[in-house]
């Protein structure tokens, strides 16, 4: 018993712990998608681009998204060419998007890894009898900390997006290889307005998944509760 004591506890604490930065990081994914760039193009805060047409745009971006999270040589970048014959991406910021891909797939690792976890946790505490009574309250307290964290950074980044911006960049990449003239095809695909928006539906996306687990954890304890002997 009192064993079952201890891993109830260990995989509490470890579901508590990783899922909301696996629901964090999950939640990117659908906004590194061809219909959210689209939709991102079409919303009128974000500025149209002075050297492409919205086609364009649309299909150098989609290219730029797609080589973070693939395993292609930068070449893939290096190789588009304008309607000029020249490329559309010079040494700078193809040394970004070197670094951009490198931390993309170290962030696809933490994922996984926190899946497993995640994973883990909840099937060794579905398969007891024991244990499944805390699955409920498990996820209830998992779900409180991703919408915490959020809400706080709604508040906090759209007052001090440069900031964030910057410090982001800070912590994650090495030098001022991030930093690019207005011309250039990275920021003609995607201003900081893009950028500002990607965050805040981000964010607003993960505090929606929580609600729904946290909903959905309540619901479940107050059943076994009314169901319980």
């Amino acid at each position: 018993m009192q064993a079952q004591k201890i891993l109830a506890s260990a995989c509490g604490a470890v579901l508590i712990l990783s899922l909301p930065f696996f629901l964090a990081l999950t939640t990117i994914l659908p906004l590194i998608s061809r219909p959210f760039l689209r939709l991102q193009y079409t919303r009128p805060d974000v500025p149209a681009s002075a050297k492409f047409s919205p086609q364009q745009r649309q299909a150098i971006a989609e290219a730029a998204f797609y080589y973070p999270f693939s395993n292609e040589d930068i070449d893939y970048l290096a190789d588009l060419r304008g309607e000029d014959g020249l490329p559309l991406f010079n040494e700078r910021e193809l040394t970004h998007m070197v670094d951009v891909q490198a931390f993309a797939h170290r962030g696809l690792v933490v994922d996984l890894v926190l899946g497993v976890l995640v994973v883990a946790s909840l099937g060794i505490l579905a398969s007891l009898p024991q244990l499944r009574v805390k699955l409920p309250g498990y996820l209830f307290a998992a779900s409180l900390v991703a919408p915490g964290l959020a809400v706080a950074a709604l508040v906090v980044v759209p007052l001090q997006f440069q900031w964030f911006m910057i410090t982001f960049h800070q912590l994650f990449f090495t030098g001022d290889t991030w930093l690019f003239p207005r011309t250039d095809t990275l920021i003609q695909l995607f201003p900081e307005q893009f950028w500002f928006n990607g965050v805040q539906t981000w964010l607003l996306l993960v505090i929606a998944e929580s609600a729904a687990i946290a909903i959905g954890s309540y619901l479940w304890a107050r059943r076994r509760r009314a169901t319980s002997p």
